[in-house]
């Protein structure tokens, strides 16, 4: 089982995500991280939707995530994770799950955030876990679609 690509975006799952990056990295699985969607039978079934017909899909808490790892479920599995923010990230490394590198492509304006791109805003609390998740070795990158150019978020921090 592999991890093709991680990606944070508040959107979740919709038309780019589950098309233009899956195909470009023909993952075979989408895992979504986000404890509340886990948990509402609604969100489950509309993310569900979203998904490209052929591929698997599993919405799971942070930890079911760390234990669906740990357990090597299917291990010829490519995987795509998308999350909503850094923090996520941060708890499955901590948890002994191999993220190598983050696509940010969405994380969108709130007042009190700083802009480091066109659809990147950071707080002061997601810039600390982004730095906790470098001295932990993982990249992060900004790029909104598999074609754009790659910015390394950490110089833009």
């Amino acid at each position: 089982m592999a991890i093709v690509v991680s990606r944070i975006d508040e959107r979740l799952v919709h038309g780019q995500v589950a098309y233009s990056w899956s195909v470009a990295y023909n993952v075979d699985t989408i895992i979504v991280v986000d404890d509340f969607c886990a948990k509402d039978q609604m969100q489950k079934m509309l993310i569900g939707m979203a998904v490209p017909k052929g591929k698997k899909n599993h919405i799971f808490t942070v930890d079911e995530t760390i234990q669906y790892f740990h357990d090597g479920k299917d291990l010829k599995e490519k995987i795509f994770l998308v999350a909503k923010g850094p923090e996520v990230y941060l708890k499955l490394a901590r948890g002994d799950v191999n993220i190598k590198s983050i696509n940010v492509g969405g994380m969108y304006f709130q007042e009190g955030k700083k802009q480091l791109s066109k659809t990147v805003y950071v707080n002061d609390q997601e810039i600390e876990t982004f730095r906790q998740l470098q001295a932990l070795g993982v990249e992060s990158e900004i790029r909104t679609s598999p074609k754009d150019k790659s910015l390394d978020l950490y110089s833009l921090c």
